[in-house]
């Protein structure tokens, strides 16, 4: 499974992160047997990241399940939407979305918006 994850600067809460994760990991098959996370920021969304894979990595290893994390940049996740299982979006309430979330909807990709 491959999901995408961005947010804006002021989201700050890694507990709805873990939701959300959780959420795109509900919806694997029996037969993943990898879990890539592409992050595209800011720097706090990269972090709960790479502290989530951090993390998991050897539980989800001892069920034959491969975690990674890959930075990139927005523009790669547009390039490569077709590759992209779930797109989860991070903000506080009011905030607008990106247009990320637009297209990915547009191309017809599960889009979770997550707004605390």
């Amino acid at each position: 499974m491959k999901i995408a994850i961005q947010g804006t600067k002021t989201f700050n809460d890694y507990t709805i992160f873990l939701r959300a994760v959780g959420t795109a990991m509900s919806s694997m098959t029996p037969d993943d047997k990898e879990f890539t996370i592409f992050s595209a920021g800011p720097m706090q969304i990269n972090s709960f990241g790479m502290e989530f894979s951090n993390i998991s990595e050897r539980s989800l290893k001892a069920r034959g399940i491969r975690i990674k994390l890959v930075k990139v940049p927005p523009s790669w996740i547009k390039d490569n939407i077709h590759e992209i299982d779930y797109l989860a979006y991070f903000s506080k309430p009011k905030e607008p979305l990106s247009d990320l979330v637009d297209y990915a909807e547009a191309k017809d990709i599960e889009v979770g918006v997550y707004r605390y």
